[in-house]
């Protein structure tokens, strides 16, 4: 599911990591990093880049690169802000959601 192109679309993946336009991805809950800033590790997909997404910068600690993501449902943040359908994240606290058989 995850090739150079996502069927349906004209949006090209990012080779190096797999992400980009409507990729499947859920953001890693605070068990797993305790900065998260969504506690419970929503689901959602990406709808376009955001901040540096293109740029490419790398910092230490991982990628710069920034995606706005729509969750499935509502969610709210650890400071409990929300309820928020679509969001900005670094691509650090996102990970590809695992393919699903057709």
């Amino acid at each position: 599911m995850f090739g150079k192109r996502l069927r349906g679309t004209d949006s090209p993946i990012t080779r190096d990591t797999g992400f980009g336009i409507g990729a499947q991805v859920y953001v890693v809950d605070s068990l797993e990093d305790a900065a998260s800033p969504f506690p419970d590790g929503p689901t959602g997909f990406v709808v376009r880049q955001g901040g540096s997404a293109w740029q490419g910068v790398s910092v230490i600690g991982g990628s710069a690169r920034v995606w706005v993501v729509e969750f499935d449902t509502p969610q709210y943040t650890v400071d409990l802000e929300g309820p928020l359908k679509r969001v900005q994240l670094p691509e650090k606290y996102l990970r590809l959601a695992p393919p699903v058989d057709d």
